[in-house]
């Protein structure tokens, strides 16, 4: 079972230059993508509605994944990191 991560990185203004990052804001596919991350945890009682996402793809799985609530990535909106561990829970 994956569990996610989130961690704080400070606003998108940090990754601003990143050509590699694809923005995605349908709410459709940033929903896929968290289900598919496991977010929010089934023991998450305070998570964040996260609506948009830079993710980096590489061999056919998300490499990093960054998200930001609101769908329009101002460059002072905070920024979280996304990563996953597999956990031995069933």
């Amino acid at each position: 079972m994956l569990k996610p991560i989130i961690t704080f990185i400070g606003t998108i203004n940090h990754i601003q230059d990143r050509r590699d990052l694809i923005l995605i804001t349908d709410y459709f596919e940033v929903q896929y993508i968290l289900d598919y991350l496991s977010y929010p945890a089934p023991d998450d009682d305070d998570h964040m509605d996260f609506s948009g996402l830079f993710v980096l793809v590489g061999d056919g799985d998300y490499e990093e994944v960054y998200a930001f609530e609101g769908c329009v990535p101002y460059l002072y909106k905070d920024l979280w990191m996304i990563n996953t561990q597999w956990t031995a829970d069933a």
